[in-house]
């Protein structure tokens, strides 16, 4: 990756990478100083090998706050920023439902599911329509469960789950960014990032996605071996981005391209 120019010297990104640390307002300086250090930032999180997510936050805690993420992936992949909002619902959710019927792998009756939760339902039958990858747990090589990796990729608890507990168990289970949903049913009620233990709140589970997506480039970090599949249906598919994918994943992204 070829990282932006600089708009800032070393000095001062030192300097407001510091005054960062200790000042969480107002909200427009923030902004401005994430945005002014995101060169040193990419840079620092890149040498001498990547460092691990808690290092990263550490360093830069601002960027658990809302919108930062996002914000320094646009600065590092400015094209491919926007595309999942613009593609998604209109290009992919139907499809991904209709192949789904035809494959068997999903029954819930049309008139359940209602206009807005189409995008939703198409997030979740991702993992479903993808193998669940082989990959290695120790020594051993071991094939991750369709439920595995659905939930590495997006967790789904009930209204009223206990955060505090659920983020102190996330935080020693998970190393990797994953989704977390808080639904009545098909209704999503709340959509959060969790992030080495930290939940960044979203307006909605598609943002959620989106973040989470994003986190992995920022944070120069691989995606979760259970549900690695998905994660590059989204790099190859609708943001269009250079790397390594399955042929699983491009299968797919075939025969979504081709369903009518």
């Amino acid at each position: 990756m070829i990282l932006p120019a600089a708009t800032i010297s070393a000095e001062r990104a030192v300097q407001f990478t510091e005054w960062l640390k200790n000042n969480s307002q107002p909200l427009t300086q923030v902004e401005a100083y994430m945005r002014d250090t995101s060169h040193y930032r990419a840079e620092w999180i890149r040498a001498d090998d990547s460092k691990s997510i808690p290092e990263v936050l550490a360093e830069f805690p601002r960027l658990a706050s809302p919108g930062m993420i996002a914000q320094d992936f646009s600065i590092l992949h400015g094209e491919a920023a926007p595309k999942l909002f613009e593609t998604w619902v209109p290009l992919y959710a139907d499809k991904i439902i209709r192949l789904a019927r035809r494959d068997g792998k999903f029954s819930v009756p049309e008139e359940q599911i209602t206009k807005d939760a189409r995008g939703e339902v198409a997030l979740m039958l991702l993992p479903v329509m993808l193998p669940p990858p082989v990959f290695k747990r120790g020594r051993k090589l071991v094939r991750a469960s369709v439920d595995e990796s659905k939930r590495a990729f997006i967790d789904v608890k009930p209204v009223g789950t206990n955060m505090v507990e659920y983020l102190e168990e996330a935080r020693s289970s998970r190393s990797y960014p994953f989704v977390l949903l808080l639904a009545d049913g098909m209704l999503c009620s709340q959509s959060f990032v969790v992030i080495s233990g930290k939940a960044i709140e979203t307006e909605t589970a598609l943002a959620a996605v989106d973040t989470c997506f994003k986190s992995f480039y920022v944070f120069d970090t691989h995606y979760p071996s259970e549900c690695t599949p998905t994660w590059q249906f989204f790099q190859s598919a609708v943001y269009e981005l250079d790397g390594t994918v399955s042929p699983a994943v491009n299968f797919l992204k075939t025969a979504v391209l081709a369903c009518r």
